[in-house]
């Protein structure tokens, strides 16, 4: 708000501040926030932003406020921030659930607040606590029921923006073959031995030699990418970022995370999740029942002129790009993280055996 400020860390947050940022997202009928209590979330992988459980009480009767929020925060990591002056991660998120989430067919937690300082690249926001519901789990894998729920709901959010004229009135969404998403190139190179340390034997001989001609591919592969169907990316599909069976109604699927997103190819999302979260069995035995389901989506939701054999082709060379995201997560591992280093040791093992099933090494220009 003008003239405003917000709160820039959880302890900063108090019952005034949080009563006029409800008062201001009409769910306070008079009363006011009293008290608000926080209380930590699970340890994650991320760096990139720092996240609590807001519980609150109110002064009278508030049917319609909630109970619990979920805060998120601009963190104090100095590094995080200079990543996100690159990537623009807060600015995204929050322009997603200022912007775009009503218009979204996808269920995503209902944002109270968003707020985002250009100067200063802090941000907040106040979201929906989604619990109950079941967590998407990175390293148990995907069934293949719950990715074809992720792909239904991608399917129509893909559709929803794809080709629209929209896209270009939001100069914060980054397209997949922007200067600073190129950028990703050096970085991968800066990476790469770090990876074959870590991999070891783990790395197929056949997959070294596709990764080292990768190396100095990423961006011409990014401006390919770029000239398929445009849509919005969700960016970060995978399923630790999902919900199932979600809040009282049991809601069948909800995504949450939408630092990462981007414009390019709905195959993203697709060759994102199918080669990052389901177990190689699972995904060799699903693969082309789910990516035939999200075609069937797509043209469920209006897109046109995209034929399942483009699909197919574009989810290839998408699966084999997306190589380069593990490559780059394990370059910049806490090692200290146990299960930071199970989940991007599974990520990669699973996107090494996609890229080779796929005979990626062939679409590499």
């Amino acid at each position: 708000m003008a003239g405003e400020t917000f709160p820039r860390t959880v302890t900063d947050i108090s019952p005034a501040w949080l009563t006029g940022a409800l008062e201001r997202s009409g769910v306070l009928a008079g009363a006011r926030v009293a008290k608000v209590t926080a209380e930590p979330l699970g340890v994650g992988l991320g760096f990139m932003s720092a996240m609590q459980r807001l519980i609150l009480d109110y002064d009278g009767p508030a049917p319609e406020a909630p109970r619990r929020l979920i805060a998120k925060l601009a963190p104090l990591d100095p590094g995080a921030r200079q990543i996100d002056l690159v990537f623009q991660f807060y600015e995204k998120e929050t322009g997603f659930y200022r912007l775009l989430q009503k218009d979204s067919p996808i269920r995503t937690p209902r944002a109270y607040h968003a707020e985002f300082d250009p100067q200063s690249h802090d941000f907040i926001l106040l979201m929906e606590d989604l619990s109950p519901a079941r967590l998407g789990d990175h390293l148990a894998g995907m069934s293949p029921a719950d990715a074809a729920l992720a792909l239904d709901a991608a399917a129509a959010f893909h559709g929803r923006w794809w080709g629209s004229p929209r896209l270009a009135e939001m100069p914060w969404l980054l397209e997949i073959n922007s200067p600073q998403m190129k950028g990703l190139q050096g970085v991968y190179q800066q990476c790469w031995p770090a990876v074959v340390d870590f991999l070891g034997d783990g790395m197929p001989a056949a997959m070294r030699k596709t990764g080292e001609k990768l190396a100095t591919r990423i961006e011409a592969m990014m401006d390919l990418a770029a000239a398929m169907p445009r849509t919005i990316m969700h960016g970060d599909y995978r399923a630790d970022n999902m919900f199932f069976e979600v809040g009282e109604a049991r809601e069948p699927f909800a995504i949450a995370d939408w630092q990462v997103m981007l414009e390019g190819p709905a195959a993203f999302d697709l060759a994102y999740m199918l080669a990052g979260s389901l177990k190689t069995d699972v995904r060799r035995q699903a693969q082309d029942d789910l990516v035939q389901r999200h075609h069937a989506g797509l043209v469920k939701a209006g897109v046109a002129d995209y034929s399942l054999a483009r699909l197919q082709a574009d989810y290839r060379f998408c699966a084999t790009l997306g190589w380069c995201w593990p490559v780059v997560a394990i370059g910049s591992l806490d090692m200290a993280n146990d299960r930071g280093v199970a989940v991007f040791r599974a990520w990669a093992e699973r996107a090494m055996a996609t890229v080779l099933d796929l005979d990626g090494d062939a679409v590499i220009p």
